[in-house]
């Protein structure tokens, strides 16, 4: 049974902005948001080239910037992450228990695999470049003892256990929203929205489940899979919100357009 609340008048809705199709409820940040946004600022810059030293030369600091792929690409997965919480809570508004417990939830579980999340994508710059025979991102990572004795599996199985739960509260933020479809006034618009996201997340869960069932059967030889695995999302994600797209419009082309109003 979810709990009471108090429908949104019809002329707060009116004065919301719109954005992308998508009426803008939660226009003035709430504190819930404002702990997150401040927990996720944290997060990146725990992603910094160096945390804990400055480079006092030019050689140290050629060596710092080896890092930089790595954080890019570890800013990104976090700050998809963020965007998509961002999203939903700019347009929804929501601040209900369940909100504050998966908001809680949220901030915990980025603190906690932002550091795995850097790990591996340190390793998997290092791994491609090194591949390809490109030297200048060897930072001397695989040189650690720690990396010769088959860990690298658990290391997948670590940062997929991560994407399965962040994932899973960023759908539990969007399938919340949608129980009170009544009282935010959610337009079938929105709706969609909503199940797009669901889609996009659910596959990344997807993804991560097959990565580290790949990570725990897999040889060191072929244990490297699990990481390529990630990468078909730019593939899935956007076939299969289209999919989507096509099958919930086939028989009505002009009901997307006309939802939003």
């Amino acid at each position: 049974m979810r709990p009471v609340m108090k429908p949104l008048s019809r002329e707060f809705i009116d004065s919301c902005r719109r954005e992308e199709g998508r009426i803008i409820r939660g226009d003035n940040m709430t504190r819930i948001e404002t702990f997150v946004d401040a927990a996720f600022a944290f997060a990146f810059t725990m992603l910094v080239i160096s945390i804990d030293e400055i480079p006092k030369s030019p050689p140290e600091l050629f060596e710092l910037s080896r890092d930089i792929p790595a954080f890019v690409f570890s800013a990104l997965i976090i700050g998809a992450v963020w965007l998509a919480h961002a999203k939903w809570s700019r347009t929804f508004g929501l601040q209900d228990s369940i909100t504050v417990y998966l908001s809680l939830a949220l901030v915990i579980l980025m603190l906690v695999f932002v550091y795995p999340i850097k790990l591996m994508m340190q390793a998997t710059v290092l791994y491609i470049s090194l591949k390809y025979g490109i030297q200048v991102f060897d930072n001397g990572l695989f040189d650690d003892v720690g990396w010769a004795d088959g860990t690298v599996a658990g290391l997948f199985v670590y940062v997929a256990v991560g994407l399965i739960s962040l994932g899973s509260i960023i759908i539990a933020f969007y399938q919340n929203a949608l129980r009170y479809g009544k009282e935010l006034h959610i337009t079938a618009y929105e709706r969609d929205y909503c199940h797009k996201i669901t889609l996009a997340w659910s596959l990344v869960i997807v993804t991560a489940m097959v990565s580290l069932v790949v990570a725990l059967v897999s040889d060191e030889v072929v244990v490297a899979g699990a990481g390529y695995l990630y990468f078909s999302l730019f593939v899935t994600i956007p076939v299969g919100q289209s999919l989507y797209r096509r099958s919930r419009f086939a028989g009505s082309p002009a009901s997307l357009q006309n939802s939003g109003h």
